[in-house]
């Protein structure tokens, strides 16, 4: 049966001329995780190059791991024009050491156009610089260049922080430049820049520059070095209670990713003892379980999002192979308009058997939605992204960049949907 519904999808998806469709069709298929599926998203890719979609294939692509996708990947970045394309192969062959010199050249050089555009951020410039610092060389090439864009007071201070911050990492001797042309950077966002990266810096020369930056600096800068030093003489017990209060962010979402452990157990015991199932709901996911540290960036809320979105669609096969018959189907949710997806197939299950569930399943649509547009980051600039975050009361997290809040408040909304899904299955048990 598994292998008709999956001849489906692929038939679905050869005959759709639907971008959004084909996208439904693909994360399904990432889902899935059958290692058939690559090639026939890649011909997707092919199929809807030219739209603004494009990339979005790629990223299911990345969900895959072979031979054949690593080779599809390389044939991308090789022959990809758009430059969003190009970007969204690099992590994926970094991963597999793959520093073809035409690819390092490739991306360089978008590196460089992007650098001086007006309105590029830190983000713009992450797969490139990312996939450049893997490299045997790393960014040594570019370091004049990098070191101009930090220079230039005319672009994005997130951008001149992040190329800063690579450039300090790549060359140490910079640090001593700056020592002695500190004049160059004085009284412009450079130096603020450059005295907030190396305010909490120790050793070697940089307590004579904190030394000169207080002497010479201007007042900001000299505020900036100031309240690092004031921060670092606080007493033994504030400093300790600080470590306590770092470790604890470190792991603030291991305590919630051991509940939902626990309660997916759970509602998979109620379901097998349960007459009106007879199976477990969820099938197990390793890769879940390395999320007990909090996302500290974007970047890695959208790697998170990435395995969450798999993860919260990771249903036993009694249900994903399930076939709904769409009449009946119907009555309980008219506006469904494909019950292809797992998500569907599991709440017309619960309907069926009798369960007393909302159209939401408890809040399980809107988690998906929203790790599914965070997934894709230049898929969360639309009204039904900020919507859904305005819903879930998110967004504020969302525009100040509280990454870990973020990420610690989606789990905290699936381990509420776990227990609610448990009081209504022990509502009406039949065990």
């Amino acid at each position: 049966m598994a292998e008709d519904y999956n001849a489906d999808l692929i038939t679905q998806l050869f005959l759709t001329d639907d971008v959004e469709k084909a996208k439904e069709i693909s994360d399904e298929m990432v889902g899935i995780g059958n290692l058939i599926f690559p090639r026939i998203i890649y011909e997707a890719y092919k199929k809807f190059k030219n739209t603004s979609s494009s990339h979005y294939f790629i990223s299911d692509l990345a969900g895959f791991r072979s031979p054949e996708v690593a080779e599809i990947m390389k044939e991308i970045a090789h022959e990809a024009t758009k430059s969003a394309d190009f970007e969204f192969t690099l992590d994926y062959l970094a991963d597999i050491e793959y520093f073809d010199p035409t690819i390092i050249e490739k991306a360089s050089t978008l590196l460089k156009d992007k650098l001086f555009l007006k309105g590029t951020d830190e983000y713009d410039v992450e797969a490139c610089l990312a996939y450049l610092k893997k490299s045997k060389n790393g960014i040594k090439d570019l370091e004049p260049v990098l070191q101009a864009c930090f220079e230039n007071e005319g672009l994005a201070y997130s951008l001149r922080t992040k190329v800063l911050r690579d450039l300090l990492v790549s060359n140490k001797q910079l640090i001593n430049y700056y020592y002695e042309n500190y004049d160059k950077i004085k009284n412009k966002k450079a130096e603020i820049i450059f005295a907030e990266e190396i305010s909490t810096w120790q050793g070697g020369i940089i307590p004579e520059l904190h030394k000169k930056i207080l002497k010479n600096g201007s007042r900001r800068a000299q505020e900036i070095i100031e309240e690092a030093q004031t921060k670092r003489t606080k007493t033994k017990d504030q400093a300790e209670k600080k470590e306590q209060e770092k470790i604890k962010g470190t792991y603030e979402t291991a305590d919630i990713v051991s509940g939902i452990a626990a309660l997916r157990t759970k509602v998979n015991r109620i379901s097998s003892a349960d007459k009106r199932f007879g199976f477990p709901f969820f099938a197990q996911s390793e890769e879940f379980y390395e999320q007990n540290k909090p996302a500290q960036n974007k970047a890695s809320l959208v790697g998170y999002c990435m395995v969450l979105r798999e993860f919260l669609q990771k249903f036993d096969e009694a249900i994903k192979d399930s076939v709904i018959p769409v009449d009946k189907a119907k009555q309980f949710l008219p506006e469904i308009q494909d019950w292809g997806g797992s998500i569907n197939k599991f709440h017309y299950l619960l309907l069926d058997k009798g369960v007393t569930v909302d159209k939401g399943i408890f809040g399980l649509r809107n988690i998906n939605r929203l790790v599914t547009k965070l997934a894709h980051p230049n898929e969360t600039l639309g009204e039904e992204f900020i919507n859904l975050l305005t819903e879930e009361k998110l967004l504020d997290m969302y525009t100040k960049d509280n990454w870990s809040l973020l990420h610690r408040e989606i789990l905290l909304r699936y381990e509420k949907v776990l227990e609610k899904l448990i009081a209504a299955l022990s509502e009406g048990s039949t065990g």
